[in-house]
């Protein structure tokens, strides 16, 4: 316990021929036992005392300790074992210069996600685009994985991963037509984007929910008059309603919280789902993903403001 304590605190440890050889003869005198007895027993109230102020050190080092996911199930296994992560992300057009053809391309948020999914288990990602057909249908047989619920209402819960933190969003309107309450949407229209986790919320407040591909296409269709509300990541919204077009817009003073899986797997496999939830869950909780979602809403927001000055079309 000594040379442990004298290594943690920076002293190098004793080595066997660290002191050296004394003839017994010449020893130092005897010690009583009972005095011996007590000199242990208060060297071992300094070392539980040492112990417990080492908590209070880990504790305020603002990196809680995080123990390493568990082994992935027989899903992942396979794609690791060929070599690639197939993800279904959610595809759409991009605003473009004037010019230029409407091209589908993924969304950034979700393939900057599959990237660090397959960083996570060793191999790349390929994308594949959703929503194509639901996933585990015949058309994407191939797809390990894909964000969002599972389209399919009899896809087992085995195949669904958890979000790792309730998504929360924020209910636009005209300024002059305030929402206090959600269910003031009774018999309206809603602007919500593909996979969006705020839907289940809208419709049972009665709102007739209007999709579109993206949530910079939502927020654009909003803005247009197409819908009489929208309810879109917080994080996003916080960033448009910065944009001096967006000052006859309202932010509704209620919670709005999202529903939903945030991942799907092709088929049941609870070790899987396990695995990829507590990758999200130490991404979630060490910064990560809130950078991901705060560069995906500056690059909503930033194409926003090019669509709003006619640099570029949508």
């Amino acid at each position: 316990m000594p040379d442990e304590l004298w290594h943690l605190n920076g002293t190098g440890w004793l080595g066997p021929h660290a002191v050296q050889q004394r003839n017994p003869a010449r020893a130092l005198p005897r010690i009583p036992p009972a005095a011996l007895r007590a000199v242990r027993r208060a060297a071992g109230a300094m070392a539980l005392a040492a112990g417990a102020m080492a908590v209070p050190l880990w504790l305020f080092t603002g990196a809680p300790w995080q123990a390493q996911p568990s082994e992935p199930g027989p899903l992942l296994l396979q794609a690791r074992a060929r070599g690639e992560l197939v993800v279904g992300v959610h595809a759409y057009a991009h605003p473009t210069p004037p010019g230029r053809p409407l091209i589908a391309e993924p969304d950034p948020g979700e393939a900057a996600l599959a990237a660090e999914l397959g960083r996570a288990l060793g191999v790349p990602a390929r994308l594949r685009h959703l929503p194509v057909a639901g996933i585990g249908d015949s058309a994407n047989t191939d797809i390990d994985l894909a964000f969002g619920a599972p389209r399919n209402a009899g896809h087992p819960r085995a195949a669904a991963v958890p979000a790792p933190a309730t998504p929360r969003g924020t209910l636009l309107t005209l300024r002059y037509t305030p929402v206090s309450r959600l269910d003031a949407l009774n018999g309206k229209t809603a602007c919500v984007s593909a996979g969006s986790p705020f839907q289940p919320a809208l419709a049972r407040a009665g709102a007739v929910l209007r999709g579109y591909p993206s949530a910079l296409q939502a927020l654009l269709a909003f803005r247009r008059g197409e819908c009489a509300a929208v309810a879109e990541d917080a994080t996003l919204v916080a960033r448009v309603m910065r944009l001096p077009e967006w000052r006859f817009f309202t932010a509704a003073p209620l919670v709005l919280d999202g529903e939903g899986a945030a991942l799907a797997l092709r088929q049941p496999d609870a070790q899987s789902a396990r695995y990829l939830a507590q990758w999200l869950a130490r991404w979630q909780r060490d910064g990560r993903l809130a950078r991901l979602r705060d560069a995906a809403a500056g690059d909503a927001a930033f194409n926003m403001m090019l669509v709003e000055s006619g640099l570029i079309c949508h």
